[in-house]
């Protein structure tokens, strides 16, 4: 399946927040503008999706592992023949778009498209078959830093986000969400208080996902721990 993440296609904001919701998620009218559609592609029952903001580095051709399978249909191509849930689809990439495994990472966890001589970086945000966080994200071990702040982008001011650097501090936070119980991921209203999380692995890609406060989840149905939330909440009060 081919898929790439720099393909746009003009959505109406309806549509998208129809789309929006059949992935769990619930976005405001203010961030369903054309550039932050979701972008995700979908293989054996498993999505990935891909944020534009992502501040971790790029991938490259030196990041590619094996070449795992091939986008078979696009929402933007055809609305009517692909919709969200079809295997080997995606929302943007084009059909015909080759996806492969990413070096050193589970294909459940991440997997990479090549586009027009680009590569662009999807990760898992729902996997029916993980049992505990460290299924969904397979981030053990592999993390330097994390960012935090409230709300989550774009919606949230251009604010410096707060740095977790103490290593004693970031293992704790990676050790809850890797074996952080698994539920089916909820759809949450846009006024539920969330923290945007950003994780810095050791190779300078990132992982960014929200942490909705009211239900302790973390985006694809990680439900974490009153610690998780009370160590996030140190740190952003003493900024």
């Amino acid at each position: 399946m081919v898929v790439s993440p720099a393909y746009r296609v003009a959505v109406t904001i309806p549509f998208v927040s129809v789309l929006v919701l059949g992935l769990g998620l619930l976005v405001s009218a203010g961030h369903a503008g054309a550039s932050n559609i979701l972008d995700y592609v979908t293989f054996d029952g498993v999505d990935y999706i891909r944020w534009p903001w992502e501040p971790g580095r790029s991938l490259t051709r030196t990041d590619l592992g094996v070449e795992f399978a091939t986008i078979e249909c696009s929402l933007g191509e055809d609305l009517r023949g692909c919709p969200y849930g079809v295997d080997a689809s995606a929302a943007f990439m084009p059909a015909g778009t080759k996806m492969y495994a990413v070096r050193g990472y589970a294909t459940e966890f991440r997997l990479a498209a090549v586009w027009k001589d680009h590569v662009f970086l999807y990760q898992v945000w729902r996997n029916p078959r993980a049992k505990v966080g460290g299924d969904l994200y397979d981030i053990k071990n592999r993390v330097r830093a994390i960012e935090v702040r409230r709300g989550e982008p774009p919606s949230v001011p251009a604010a410096s986000p707060v740095e977790i650097t103490a290593p004693g501090d970031v293992r704790a936070l990676v050790d809850m969400v890797v074996r952080g119980a698994m539920r089916r991921p909820l759809a949450h209203p846009v006024d539920e208080p969330r923290y945007w999380l950003t994780f810095w692995l050791a190779d300078g890609t990132t992982l960014g996902r929200p942490y909705f406060v009211d239900t302790s989840e973390l985006l694809g149905g990680v439900v974490l721990s009153r610690e998780f939330r009370a160590l996030l909440e140190r740190y952003l009060s003493a900024d």
